[in-house]
Order: C-alpha cells, then structure tokens, then sequence
C-alpha cells in the first residue's frame, strides 16, 4: 500500500522536529507490562496464583512493527500466563491486511488453560466509529489519509449522542476474521460464557459483543454464568462497565482508549470518544468489581504521546480481609 503525500509529509515533520520523533518513531515500539495482584474474596483455593494475561487493540495491518511483533510474543510467553485474552480491535478499519502474519502472530501465543478474545468496533464486515453528528456509524467512505483524519478530530470535537445507527445495527460478521481465529488457539466469545478448567476448579471467562455496533447483550452473556466460581468478564469498550456492575463476575477487563494516545491535557478526548471519560486507562473499582483499561498495542494512526503500549498481567489471590491490590 502507497503512503499518501500527508504521510509523508507527516513523517518528515516528526523526523526534522524535536517533539515528533519520540511519539512516531520510539513510544510507539514501545512495551510495558503492567502487573497487578487482584485480591478475591470468593476465590477458589485451587485459583490462587492463577496468572491471566491481557493485550488488546492490535490494529494489524500491512504497517505493523516486526520489531513490536517480536517483542510482543517474546513479552507474553516468558510471562507463562495460565490465560491469555485478548480485548478487541485485531484489525485497522476493518481491513484484514498480510493473513498470514496475524495468523502466525496469534499462534505463537500459549496459556495453559486456553486463549481468548472478543471483537472491538475495526473487527467487522465495516469499520464503526463516531459520525461527525457524534452516532455510532459506518465510516463514510473518504479518501482523506489517516494522518488527515487525525488532524481533523484535532480542531473540530463531537458531542457523542450515544446513538447507534440503524445501519450500524446491521453490520454483518467480518467472516474472514472469524475464518483466520479458528485456525489459532484463540476462542471467540460473542455474548456467550465459557466456564474453563483451571487447577481442579473453574473460571467463567464472559465475553460481550462490541458496545458502539449495538451488539452487546449482557443479559444473553450471562445466561450460562455459574455463580459457584469467579469470572472474568471481555468487554472492548469501556462504556459498558457500569452496565456490567448489575451482573455476575469479578474482575471486567476493556481495551478500545489507547490509553488516551495522545495523552496530553486537552487534546485526549478529542481522539479517545467515550461516553465515561474516567475510563480512560487503567485500574478501576466499581462497586464490588475490578476493571482494568487496557492501553492496547497499537494503533490505527502509529503516534503516541504518554500512552505506551502495554501488556497486563493480573495474579489472582484469595481475600480473607478486604479487597486489596498490589502492584
């Protein structure tokens, strides 16, 4: 694919600028673990220590990093995750672009009990994001780059009417997507939950449709929750974690922010729409559940400015007192 001449223009100014080369060309390669220890007050014995590994918002594409691609599998694997999910946003507008790679990426993951994942709004047969009426809508067809884009959410910001179109709510499976995670170890979870054997006990692992495309149905999710055991609940975006607090599970884990992107005060909401700006990035309590934003991996515009890339590890452990966190 040819660049564009706003992206080359764009990757001149950050090379001959002082403040562009390190949020193009270093944060971005960029990959920090975040580890935290999730107290549980109902947690199994046989959980103790279990060990589940996040990563979300891929974004693959014809442009993806081999260097974070390397860095990325070598990162999760030492970390030997008994679970690894993934929070949505595989693909960059929809587009699955060089199949094999992704493929190969995916397959080089492992966790002992297994690895899964739900769809986020670049994950269908159409690209869903924000109409500049502020709806949850198709992307217009447009020949503007992704660089134009960016610039153009930099000085004009929407009002979010939290309405899903009514084409959106037709939007069809990205049956390609679903064709290529078949063959990888990870398991899509669309509204449904998946109990999984861990150490003699079990785990409910629930995994929610994409909130912005009208999909995400809790009520149709929980339906073979088991209460008698823990659960971790997949939810791209954050958006619905108020919603999730009426309902089963312990620890709910989003993705869908980068974090902010481009974290500077003033500037981030203008590219991170959401309807709750204080889910922004990570560890949150929300009545009796943990949440946890994770920053993603990449991005459809490769810039990031105070939001590195992250991968998160979360150690469960029995609570007998309180609910605690350490890091």
């Amino acid at each position: 694919m040819k660049k564009q001449w706003s992206e080359w223009g764009w990757d001149l100014w950050c090379i001959i600028s002082v403040i562009g080369i390190w949020p193009r060309y270093i944060e971005p390669r960029l990959l920090k673990i975040t580890s935290l220890t999730l107290y549980l007050k109902h947690l199994p014995i046989e959980l103790t220590g279990l060990k589940i590994l996040q990563f979300s918002d891929l974004h693959w594409d014809n442009h993806f990093s081999s260097y974070l691609q390397k860095k990325m599998i070598l990162k999760i694997n030492a970390q030997k995750p008994d679970l690894i999910v993934f929070t949505g946003d595989f693909l960059c507008r929809s587009k699955l672009e060089n199949r094999e790679g992704l493929k190969k990426t995916l397959n080089a993951l492992k966790a002992k009990f297994g690895c899964f994942a739900v769809l986020g709004n670049h994950d269908y047969a159409h690209f869903v994001t924000v109409s500049q009426q502020g709806d949850y809508d198709i992307e217009s067809s447009s020949s503007d780059s992704n660089i134009s884009k960016g610039f153009k959410r930099l000085f004009k910001s929407v009002a979010l009417t939290k309405r899903v179109t009514d084409q959106t709510r037709q939007v069809d499976q990205h049956q390609q997507l679903i064709a290529l995670l078949e063959e990888t170890p990870f398991q899509l979870l669309n509204n449904v939950t998946q109990q999984v054997a861990c150490n003699g006990s079990w785990i409910n692992i629930c995994g929610l449709e994409e909130y912005t495309l009208g999909r995400f149905n809790p009520d149709k999710a929980f339906i073979n929750y088991d209460g008698n055991f823990p659960g971790i609940i997949l939810s791209h975006n954050p958006d619905t974690l108020n919603t999730l607090t009426q309902y089963p599970g312990d620890v709910i884990l989003s993705g869908h922010t980068h974090g902010g992107q481009i974290n500077i005060p003033g500037l981030w909401p203008r590219f991170t729409c959401i309807e709750n700006l204080q889910f922004k990035r990570g560890l949150k309590k929300i009545k009796d559940k943990w949440a946890y934003i994770n920053r993603g991996i990449s991005s459809v515009m490769k810039f990031r400015w105070f939001a590195t890339p992250e991968l998160t590890v979360l150690t469960l452990q029995k609570d007998i007192y309180e609910n605690r966190i350490s890091i």
